[in-house]
């Protein structure tokens, strides 16, 4: 009995193990099916119970929808009219007047800046003179430009809300500059004599104009606003009679169009008032020598 046990050990500790069972083909595929459908993630419900609520697992970034474009707001929805959305987009023409209309508020505003500053004093005869004439050259250029557009320039002033009387007397009124209307020019010395035969020949000038029946405008304008210049550049000129109805007919000239000409009783009162002056400064003239 013990041999027949020994002989049993033996034999079960010789006996190799058995080998791993060899599957099929198709106990094969079953079997990769099977883990396939294990790996896979479970699909989610399409119609889930009233009283359970389901919420789907957001969408991977990969599988996302691409972006729409947004439609256009209509001037419908925006509640804006066509016609003023249709003003936001200028011609060349449009751009070209609207240009030319802040170059002609740019310069009313610094206008006024240079008045401000000569009345104070900040500003010496010489640096106001240069700049003011600059800025009437520059503005009658442009008035001319604008005269279709904008007839009215004080009515405009008004409009846009510009607050500048001081530029719109100098501008539109005068137009020449304060040295020349009130004196104050710096003269040079020994030049005396050059200013006094400049307002002599601007004086003989418009009064033969005058006699010769020119009564246009344009062509009067420069002629009384180079005799006003030449007034303003003697030394030491008193207030002569007849020398402030020459400033009047200048601003009474600038404030007229340029098609515009003089009725003949206004040519009349024009002449008298030259005529007047000039006697005036021929007076003074003599006494002072």
């Amino acid at each position: 009995f013990d041999l027949d046990r020994r002989l049993q050990g033996r034999l079960l500790r010789h006996t190799p193990a058995p080998p791993f069972p060899v599957l099929s083909a198709s106990a094969r595929g079953e079997r990769a099916a099977a883990m396939a459908t294990m790996e896979r993630p479970r699909p989610v419900a399409s119609a889930a119970p009233s009283d359970v609520s389901v919420s789907a697992p957001p969408p991977a970034a990969a599988t996302a929808a691409p972006a729409t474009r947004a439609a256009p707001v209509t001037t419908a929805e925006s509640g804006v009219s066509p016609s003023t959305r249709r003003a936001t987009v200028l011609t060349a023409a449009e751009r070209r007047e609207a240009n030319m209309q802040a170059e002609l508020c740019s310069i009313l505003v610094a206008t006024e800046h240079l008045e401000a500053a000569f009345v104070r004093g900040s500003v010496s005869n010489e640096d106001y003179e240069k700049h003011c004439k600059q800025f009437l050259t520059q503005f009658q250029t442009l008035r001319n430009g604008l005269k279709d557009k904008i007839p009215d320039i004080k009515a405009w002033v008004k409009d846009n809300g510009l607050q500048c009387p001081l530029a719109c007397e100098r501008l539109l009124g005068y137009g020449v500059t304060a040295t020349s209307l009130y004196g104050g020019q710096d003269v040079a010395k020994g030049s005396e004599s050059l200013a006094t035969f400049n307002v002599s020949e601007a004086f003989i000038t418009l009064s033969d104009a005058l006699k010769l029946g020119i009564t246009a405008v344009d062509e009067l304008l420069p002629l009384v606003r180079d005799l006003q210049s030449h007034i303003g550049g003697l030394a030491n000129l008193p207030r002569l009679p007849g020398l402030e109805r020459i400033a009047g007919w200048l601003v009474t000239l600038n404030g007229m169009r340029a098609s515009d000409t003089l009725a003949e009783d206004q040519c009349r009162q024009l002449a008298l008032d030259v005529e007047q002056a000039y006697t005036a400064m021929k007076k003074w003239l003599q006494e002072k020598a």
